[in-house]
Protein backbone atom coordinates (compact mmCIF):
# COMPACT_ATOMS: atom_id res chain seq x y z
CA UNK A 1 0.00 0.00 0.00
CA UNK A 2 1.36 3.49 -0.46
CA UNK A 3 2.93 5.30 2.15
CA UNK A 4 1.90 8.56 1.34
CA UNK A 5 -0.85 9.95 3.49
CA UNK A 6 -2.25 13.76 1.94
CA UNK A 7 -1.72 16.58 4.20
CA UNK A 8 -5.20 18.76 3.88
CA UNK A 9 -5.50 22.37 3.58
CA UNK A 10 -8.50 25.18 3.21
CA UNK A 11 -8.24 27.42 0.27
CA UNK A 12 -5.35 30.32 1.24
CA UNK A 13 -3.55 28.52 3.65
CA UNK A 14 -0.02 28.13 3.10
CA UNK A 15 2.48 24.88 3.41
CA UNK A 16 5.14 24.85 5.44
CA UNK A 17 8.28 24.00 3.86
CA UNK A 18 9.17 20.91 5.98
CA UNK A 19 5.51 19.32 5.26
CA UNK A 20 5.83 20.03 1.30
CA UNK A 21 9.44 18.57 1.60
CA UNK A 22 8.24 15.53 3.14
CA UNK A 23 5.43 15.08 0.96
CA UNK A 24 8.18 15.25 -2.08
CA UNK A 25 10.01 12.21 -0.14
CA UNK A 26 7.22 10.01 0.12
CA UNK A 27 6.26 10.51 -3.02
CA UNK A 28 9.79 9.15 -4.33
CA UNK A 29 9.24 6.68 -1.88
CA UNK A 30 6.28 5.37 -3.01
CA UNK A 31 7.54 5.19 -6.74
CA UNK A 32 10.90 3.56 -5.95
CA UNK A 33 8.89 0.86 -4.57
CA UNK A 34 6.66 0.86 -7.46
CA UNK A 35 9.36 0.54 -9.81
CA UNK A 36 10.88 -1.80 -8.19
CA UNK A 37 7.62 -4.30 -7.98
CA UNK A 38 7.13 -4.02 -11.69
CA UNK A 39 11.58 -4.80 -12.35
CA UNK A 40 10.33 -7.87 -9.84
CA UNK A 41 6.82 -9.00 -11.70
CA UNK A 42 9.02 -8.49 -14.68
CA UNK A 43 11.18 -10.86 -14.06
CA UNK A 44 8.50 -13.58 -12.72
CA UNK A 45 6.73 -13.62 -15.79
CA UNK A 46 10.16 -13.96 -17.95
CA UNK A 47 10.76 -17.09 -15.73
CA UNK A 48 7.37 -18.61 -16.75
CA UNK A 49 7.51 -21.65 -18.54
CA UNK A 50 5.21 -24.17 -19.89
CA UNK A 51 6.16 -27.85 -20.29
CA UNK A 52 4.74 -30.09 -22.91
CA UNK A 53 4.69 -33.51 -23.78
CA UNK A 54 4.80 -35.43 -26.94
CA UNK A 55 3.55 -38.87 -27.24
CA UNK A 56 4.29 -41.38 -29.86
CA UNK A 57 5.64 -38.67 -32.68
CA UNK A 58 6.14 -39.85 -36.03
CA UNK A 59 8.96 -39.91 -37.83
CA UNK A 60 9.90 -39.92 -41.68
CA UNK A 61 13.25 -41.73 -41.09
CA UNK A 62 13.99 -44.73 -39.14
CA UNK A 63 12.66 -47.76 -37.52
CA UNK A 64 10.45 -48.32 -34.80
CA UNK A 65 9.99 -51.59 -32.93
CA UNK A 66 8.04 -52.57 -30.30
CA UNK A 67 8.91 -52.76 -26.41
CA UNK A 68 8.70 -56.45 -26.17
CA UNK A 69 10.45 -57.43 -29.74
CA UNK A 70 14.34 -57.31 -29.64
CA UNK A 71 16.09 -54.94 -31.75
CA UNK A 72 17.71 -57.06 -34.16
CA UNK A 73 21.40 -58.32 -32.38
CA UNK A 74 19.98 -57.54 -29.01
CA UNK A 75 20.08 -59.85 -26.25
CA UNK A 76 16.67 -59.51 -24.65
CA UNK A 77 13.63 -56.97 -25.30
CA UNK A 78 11.44 -55.16 -22.46
CA UNK A 79 9.25 -57.83 -21.96
CA UNK A 80 6.39 -55.47 -21.98
CA UNK A 81 4.21 -53.61 -24.57
CA UNK A 82 4.73 -50.48 -22.00
CA UNK A 83 6.91 -48.89 -19.69
CA UNK A 84 6.05 -45.64 -18.64
CA UNK A 85 4.98 -43.74 -21.32
CA UNK A 86 6.97 -45.46 -23.76
CA UNK A 87 5.37 -47.26 -26.11
CA UNK A 88 7.41 -47.80 -28.98
CA UNK A 89 11.37 -47.56 -29.93
CA UNK A 90 13.19 -46.17 -32.32
CA UNK A 91 16.48 -48.51 -32.90
CA UNK A 92 19.55 -48.92 -34.73
CA UNK A 93 21.48 -51.75 -34.88
CA UNK A 94 25.52 -52.37 -33.87
CA UNK A 95 27.77 -51.55 -36.81
CA UNK A 96 25.35 -48.74 -37.83
CA UNK A 97 25.83 -45.12 -37.77
CA UNK A 98 23.01 -42.31 -39.19
CA UNK A 99 19.82 -41.07 -38.12
CA UNK A 100 17.79 -43.28 -35.68
CA UNK A 101 14.67 -40.80 -36.06
CA UNK A 102 13.59 -37.39 -36.49
CA UNK A 103 10.38 -35.65 -35.25
CA UNK A 104 8.83 -32.42 -36.14
CA UNK A 105 8.18 -29.70 -33.72
CA UNK A 106 6.99 -26.08 -34.89
CA UNK A 107 7.87 -24.53 -31.40
CA UNK A 108 10.22 -22.40 -29.60
CA UNK A 109 11.81 -24.60 -26.70
CA UNK A 110 14.47 -23.78 -23.91
CA UNK A 111 14.58 -27.30 -22.73
CA UNK A 112 14.71 -30.86 -24.44
CA UNK A 113 14.05 -34.30 -22.41
CA UNK A 114 13.98 -37.05 -24.12
CA UNK A 115 14.19 -41.06 -23.49
CA UNK A 116 17.27 -43.33 -24.70
CA UNK A 117 19.27 -46.28 -23.75
CA UNK A 118 21.70 -48.39 -25.54
CA UNK A 119 22.69 -51.67 -25.33
CA UNK A 120 26.63 -51.94 -25.16
CA UNK A 121 26.13 -48.18 -24.56
CA UNK A 122 27.55 -46.37 -21.54
CA UNK A 123 29.27 -44.41 -24.76
CA UNK A 124 29.20 -41.27 -26.14
CA UNK A 125 26.89 -42.15 -29.07
CA UNK A 126 24.29 -40.08 -29.88
CA UNK A 127 23.84 -36.84 -31.48
CA UNK A 128 21.08 -34.40 -31.79
CA UNK A 129 20.47 -31.68 -34.35
CA UNK A 130 17.70 -28.88 -33.66
CA UNK A 131 16.62 -27.87 -36.91
CA UNK A 132 15.18 -24.00 -37.08
CA UNK A 133 12.65 -22.79 -39.15
CA UNK A 134 14.77 -20.26 -40.76
CA UNK A 135 16.65 -23.03 -41.61
CA UNK A 136 19.90 -23.33 -39.73
CA UNK A 137 20.61 -26.33 -37.42
CA UNK A 138 23.25 -26.63 -34.48
CA UNK A 139 24.61 -29.82 -33.49
CA UNK A 140 24.66 -31.07 -30.15
CA UNK A 141 27.40 -33.86 -30.65
CA UNK A 142 29.25 -37.10 -28.55
CA UNK A 143 25.98 -37.19 -25.91
CA UNK A 144 26.55 -39.90 -23.26
CA UNK A 145 23.87 -42.56 -23.51
CA UNK A 146 24.07 -45.00 -20.65
CA UNK A 147 24.00 -49.13 -20.92
CA UNK A 148 20.15 -50.13 -21.38
CA UNK A 149 20.58 -53.54 -20.25
CA UNK A 150 21.02 -52.79 -16.46
CA UNK A 151 21.07 -49.80 -13.94
CA UNK A 152 24.05 -47.57 -14.67
CA UNK A 153 25.29 -44.51 -12.44
CA UNK A 154 24.67 -41.31 -13.82
CA UNK A 155 27.81 -39.81 -16.15
CA UNK A 156 28.52 -36.08 -15.18
CA UNK A 157 28.99 -35.74 -18.71
CA UNK A 158 25.46 -36.12 -19.34
CA UNK A 159 23.49 -37.18 -16.39
CA UNK A 160 19.98 -38.48 -16.72
CA UNK A 161 16.89 -37.27 -14.60
CA UNK A 162 15.16 -40.42 -14.01
CA UNK A 163 14.67 -43.79 -15.21
CA UNK A 164 12.01 -46.65 -15.57
CA UNK A 165 12.63 -50.29 -15.21
CA UNK A 166 10.72 -52.89 -17.34
CA UNK A 167 9.81 -56.00 -15.81
CA UNK A 168 12.87 -57.98 -16.45
CA UNK A 169 14.80 -54.59 -14.99
CA UNK A 170 15.81 -53.32 -18.57
CA UNK A 171 15.85 -49.62 -18.65
CA UNK A 172 14.83 -46.35 -20.11
CA UNK A 173 16.89 -43.14 -18.99
CA UNK A 174 15.40 -39.81 -19.20
CA UNK A 175 18.00 -36.94 -20.63
CA UNK A 176 17.62 -33.20 -20.82
CA UNK A 177 19.60 -31.33 -23.05
CA UNK A 178 19.23 -27.14 -23.59
CA UNK A 179 18.22 -25.52 -27.12
CA UNK A 180 21.72 -23.73 -27.86
CA UNK A 181 19.05 -21.19 -29.61
CA UNK A 182 16.18 -20.69 -27.81
CA UNK A 183 14.99 -17.26 -29.63
CA UNK A 184 14.51 -19.61 -32.76
CA UNK A 185 11.74 -22.10 -33.77
CA UNK A 186 12.33 -25.02 -33.51
CA UNK A 187 11.26 -27.13 -36.85
CA UNK A 188 13.04 -30.55 -36.48
CA UNK A 189 14.76 -32.76 -33.54
CA UNK A 190 16.58 -35.24 -35.25
CA UNK A 191 18.35 -38.08 -33.11
CA UNK A 192 21.52 -39.72 -34.89
CA UNK A 193 23.83 -42.66 -34.31
CA UNK A 194 27.58 -41.54 -33.93
CA UNK A 195 29.16 -45.20 -32.54
CA UNK A 196 28.81 -48.26 -34.12
CA UNK A 197 29.95 -50.40 -31.30
CA UNK A 198 26.23 -50.23 -29.87
CA UNK A 199 22.52 -50.76 -30.07
CA UNK A 200 21.49 -46.92 -29.69
CA UNK A 201 17.61 -47.08 -28.75
CA UNK A 202 15.44 -43.67 -28.52
CA UNK A 203 11.81 -43.62 -27.13
CA UNK A 204 8.53 -42.51 -28.63
CA UNK A 205 8.11 -39.88 -25.96
CA UNK A 206 9.77 -36.22 -26.03
CA UNK A 207 9.27 -33.23 -23.46
CA UNK A 208 9.90 -29.71 -23.78
CA UNK A 209 9.70 -26.79 -22.02
CA UNK A 210 8.80 -23.31 -23.58
CA UNK A 211 8.93 -19.31 -22.30
CA UNK A 212 4.85 -18.19 -21.65
CA UNK A 213 4.37 -15.37 -23.44
CA UNK A 214 2.34 -12.52 -22.07
CA UNK A 215 -0.89 -11.59 -23.76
Amino acid sequence: MPKFKPITKKPGELIKAEDWNRIQEDILKDLEEIEKSVVELRKYVESLTESSTILNPASPVGTSYELNVPVPGETASYMATVVGPITRQWAMEKGKVGEVCRFGLAAYLEVLEYWAGAEDGDKKALDIVFEYLDGTSSVLSGLYVNECSRLRPKNPENPYLEYLLSPNERVWYRYRLNNPHPEKEVFNISFRKSEPNCILKIGNVIHYRSKMTPL
